[in-house]
């Protein structure tokens, strides 16, 4: 029962990314390698692919959502542990619409030559770290939670409350050298590293408020929405590949003198697990493009809601196939060596960032509360 997965939008960036993804795994063991993954987003960068979404005119390569949603998956089918959503798509995202702030051009700009590489920390269902106005200086208090230090980052993007009101501030190098001893570090499944950063009367001149208002909160969710759905687009890829591993695995192997691919019980796990994978695939195929028809517009209620649909099943069920996939290779015990193993641990931690089942719930009982 041979199966190759199709990639969602084939062409050079899927290909390029899948070699160098492909390379950075060949070099890790069990355990995903941090110098491995560090080597492919240097890569990465030399590419350029933290361009792919910046406009022509700001330096960038001003391409479509589908070509980064191409990268993504291709990284996803390595499981490799890089920011590339957070770096490549969310991060330029929120920039680009930010109209007429020479401090967001500049820092666009650098992103699309691999100068600079922002972090961005846009919890919208946790309380927001506090700014306030004092003596020409903004200064900055509050916990960032979450921020994703797995490869070195230049500025941190902060979604903070100014006076009563929404507002994007930017954190330079500087600051974060002065906050790398409050930062409390962790690193996850997936082997990304993760930072909780308390910071305490930080002062901050009045132009690292790229922007304050009422525009600050809409722009921020749509921000979250492509993080979310280019975590579901790595979750398409991780699947594809443990489909593959699993049918190959069970053509190898024997029981009782026959190969495990010919016991029909195992054969409708599979059949299950590739049926998930085609549902998956076509919806979010189908929401990239949605988005990408917009042509800069922000989402209306009907696509918002259809995006928290999307990642909602794709929690679910990527988690399912991660579970079967290890199921069929024999338990936890026995596939912890195998490259399935390090998939559904990507799976999974894809399933919880940019708002996991729990939250894409609660944002559709709200809408459904306002409509």
């Amino acid at each position: 029962m041979p199966f190759h997965a199709e990639p969602m939008f084939p062409g050079d960036l899927y290909d390029t990314t899948l070699r160098v993804a492909s390379s950075a795994a060949a070099t890790a063991g069990a355990d995903a390698d941090a110098r491995a993954a560090g080597a492919a987003w240097r890569q990465f960068l030399d590419l350029g692919w933290q361009a792919v979404l910046v406009a022509e005119a700001r330096g960038g390569a001003g391409a479509s959502l589908g070509d980064i949603a191409a990268i993504a998956e291709a990284a996803g089918r390595h499981a490799l542990a890089a920011p590339l959503v957070e770096r490549c798509a969310v991060a330029p995202t929120l920039l680009s619409r930010i109209a007429g702030n020479p401090a967001a051009d500049a820092l666009l700009g650098e992103i699309a030559s691999g100068e600079a590489s922002v972090c961005p920390v846009l919890a919208l269902d946790e309380p927001a770290p506090t700014a306030r106005l004092e003596g020409g200086r903004v200064v900055f208090d509050g916990c960032l939670r979450g921020a994703d230090l797995t490869e070195p980052v230049t500025h941190l993007l902060v979604l903070a409350a100014l006076d009563g009101k929404d507002a994007l501030v930017l954190l330079p190098r500087a600051a974060l050298a002065e906050l790398a001893a409050s930062a409390r570090g962790y690193m996850g499944i997936d082997a990304r590293h993760t930072a909780d950063i308390d910071v305490a009367g930080l002062a901050l001149p009045e132009a690292a408020v790229l922007l304050h208002g009422d525009m600050v909160r809409p722009l921020v969710g749509h921000a979250n929405a492509v993080g979310a759905l280019l975590s579901c687009a790595q979750m398409v890829g991780a699947i594809g590949a443990m489909i593959e591993q699993t049918i190959e695995y069970l053509s190898m192997r024997e029981q009782f003198g026959v190969a495990l691919a010919t016991f029909q019980a195992l054969r409708h796990k599979v059949v299950e697990m590739y049926v998930a994978y085609e549902n998956v695939r076509g919806m979010v195929r189908q929401q990239v493009q949605v988005l990408d028809g917009l042509r800069g517009a922000l989402p209306g209620r009907e696509a918002r809601r259809e995006l928290a649909l999307v990642k909602l099943y794709l929690a679910v069920t990527g988690r399912q196939v991660a579970e079967t996939a290890i199921q069929l290779h024999g338990g936890i015990g026995m596939s912890r060596e195998l490259p399935a193993a390090r998939l559904a641990m990507h799976a999974l931690a894809c399933s919880q960032q940019w708002g996991d089942r729990f939250s894409q719930l609660d944002r559709l009982a709200a809408d459904a509360a306002l409509h």
